[in-house]
């Protein structure tokens, strides 16, 4: 393992400054820590959760789940520096709140968990793409 793995890669992450590799890894590590993080956490809350269907609850989770991916695409826009941190942190709470949805409207709400894991990499894309500046990448969106 490399010296000062993941600290390392965690400061870069804050310099703007850092190679570009190194912060995009930085980046790979803050993202994963937070998906095994909120994943831990629908695991530990599964047992608990009741089936509770309704309607209006799914509804609730779509609307949620878009109201949470448009602040993450403003943020790539207007945070700045600090934007694709802000973005893949709302990545992880869009896939815990849809994982948490997905709990109370099983069996057939559990197809929200593969939706919130796509909307959380879309975003770590989006977020890596904003490292690069305006200049490359995919970008932080339209």
């Amino acid at each position: 393992m490399r010296q000062g793995f993941p600290w390392g890669e965690l400061r870069a992450l804050l310099d703007p400054e850092a190679p570009l590799a190194r912060r995009r890894r930085g980046l790979q590590v803050y993202a994963g820590f937070l998906f095994l993080l909120q994943g831990a956490g629908l695991l530990l809350l599964a047992p608990f959760f009741p089936q509770a269907w309704h309607p209006l609850l799914l509804a609730l989770a779509f609307l949620g789940a878009g109201w949470l991916f448009l602040q993450a695409l403003m943020a790539l826009r207007e945070e700045g520096p600090l934007g694709a941190l802000v973005a893949v942190g709302l990545g992880a709470g869009l896939f815990f709140f849809l994982g948490v949805m997905g709990l109370l409207l099983r069996p057939w709400g559990l197809g929200l968990l593969p939706v919130g894991v796509m909307g959380f990499l879309h975003l770590v894309r989006r977020s890596e793409g904003a490292l690069k500046g305006p200049s490359g990448g995919p970008g932080p969106g339209p």
